[in-house]
């Protein structure tokens, strides 16, 4: 008997915690009200579009409390003929304390007038709306008490340790003292937006957890290439022995028509100059043996098997060809600056020199290499320094003795008895 006594006090002071936050958001109203000074005055502060001071203070701190109180000992579900049940909420009361009769008439016009307004998509914010509703006609007090007076609806909808249901079994009291906490609103004049927690912006309701970011569809394919290939170069580095070489085909290729193996197909026709296929080398466990046999099962590289492919990654982004050869197969060096290209017809002019003139038979002559030589020079468009021992430095302006061709971007000359390299781009021929 003690312990259903104490049980039942601890019942009574949580029901009364409820009851201290409507009464603190009821004084909160009140004292926005008493800064005016005539009706004129309190009218204009109770207009939530001339003072959304109001629509905050109603939304922030008497809606919570009502919906809390209305919310307190719901039952999770009730029984519905369509879905068999359904879940209980606040505005679920609303929806059954709307009776047709001469007494709730207002009250169902009201509902219907909140139920069509769409912006409001939640429960939680219709159920707002009704109690700003309720205020402007002044029958906030009206249906609490036509709530508290249905007997039948309680019971279905509330448990037995709810508030209405202690108000109306064994704390007759908390009714009482719920009805003479909301009777200062009526005399007071609202004229607050429905639609106010919508037009504000305002979360009211219960903090909701942030969605997911989805990813793009594009970038989820790059994530999934990439981690594709990483599992392959893992597989590959671990070299465990005894496991069966991975089977090429069953790797997975992109998706058919994502812009990965659009761009894949893309990069195969600039590698190979056509629309052939491009083969991809694939990962594999490693497998030990004699340098012998893994030099002759090791594949040709890329570069062997097809000159130029090697680097079709380059190419793709512009970037010039690679090294090339001369007639005796040694890489053939190339000017240090390529900002001064010389022009074809001095290039050709530079190789072919004047015509040997004719010499006396009788006299003895040099011959015509060294004719034709002793007559070739270049001016100096350009400073130069020497960048090595066998380069020779030069001013703008300088005329250098052509000694020798070297190939088509040097020249050997000479110059105060000193000989060197030059480059064909920074001289000009003199005829």
């Amino acid at each position: 008997m003690a312990e259903a006594q104490s049980g039942t006090g601890q019942l009574q002071e949580q029901k009364k915690g409820l009851l201290i936050a409507v009464s603190a958001s009821v004084d909160k109203i009140i004292s926005h009200f008493s800064a005016a000074r005539n009706l004129v005055q309190k009218a204009q502060l109770g207009d939530s579009r001339l003072s959304p001071d109001v629509g905050h203070l109603v939304l922030t701190t008497l809606c919570p409390a009502l919906h809390a109180l209305v919310a307190d000992g719901l039952k999770p579900f009730r029984k519905d003929l369509i879905t068999g049940q359904r879940r209980s909420s606040p505005w679920s009361v609303v929806e059954a304390s709307v009776k047709p009769g001469s007494s709730t008439r207002s009250l169902g016009s009201l509902y219907s007038q909140v139920s069509r307004l769409a912006p409001l998509s939640s429960s939680r914010s219709r159920f707002h709306a009704f109690i700003l509703g309720l205020l402007n006609t002044k029958q906030l007090e009206l249906w609490f008490s036509s709530l508290q007076e249905d007997t039948g609806l309680l019971s279905l909808l509330y448990l037995p340790t709810g508030f209405f249901s202690l108000a109306q079994g064994g704390c007759p009291s908390l009714s009482t003292e719920l009805l003479l906490l909301l009777q200062p609103l009526s005399v007071l004049t609202f004229h607050l937006d429905l639609l106010f927690e919508h037009h504000h912006h305002l979360l009211l309701g219960p903090p909701q957890a942030p969605a997911p970011p989805v990813l793009p569809p594009t970038l989820q394919q790059t994530v999934q290439a990439m981690l594709h290939w990483g599992g392959r170069l893992a597989q590959s580095l671990r070299g465990a022995s005894g496991e069966a070489s991975p089977d090429p085909s069953a790797h997975s290729s992109p998706t058919p028509g994502s812009w990965w193996e659009q761009l894949t197909q893309a990069s195969r026709v600039y590698a190979s100059g056509g629309t052939e296929g491009f083969p991809l080398p694939w990962w594999g466990p490693r497998r030990h043996g004699t340098a012998a046999e893994n030099a002759q099962e090791r594949p040709l590289p890329t570069e062997e098997l097809a000159p130029g492919r090697g680097i079709w990654l380059g190419r793709l982004f512009g970037m010039p060809g690679g090294h090339t050869e001369n007639e005796s197969g040694a890489q053939k060096s190339r000017r240090p600056s390529s900002w001064l290209p010389p022009a074809v017809s001095v290039l050709a002019l530079v190789k072919r020199g004047p015509p040997p003139p004719e010499t006396p038979p009788k006299e003895h002559a040099p011959s015509a290499s060294s004719m034709v030589q002793a007559h070739r020079a270049v001016r100096a468009l350009c400073d130069h320094t020497a960048a090595g021992p066998d380069q020779l430095s030069f001013r703008r302006g300088e005329v250098l003795r052509v000694i020798t061709t070297v190939d088509e971007d040097w020249l050997r000359c000479g110059r105060d008895g000193m000989e060197g390299l030059v480059p064909v781009g920074y001289t000009s021929l003199v005829l």
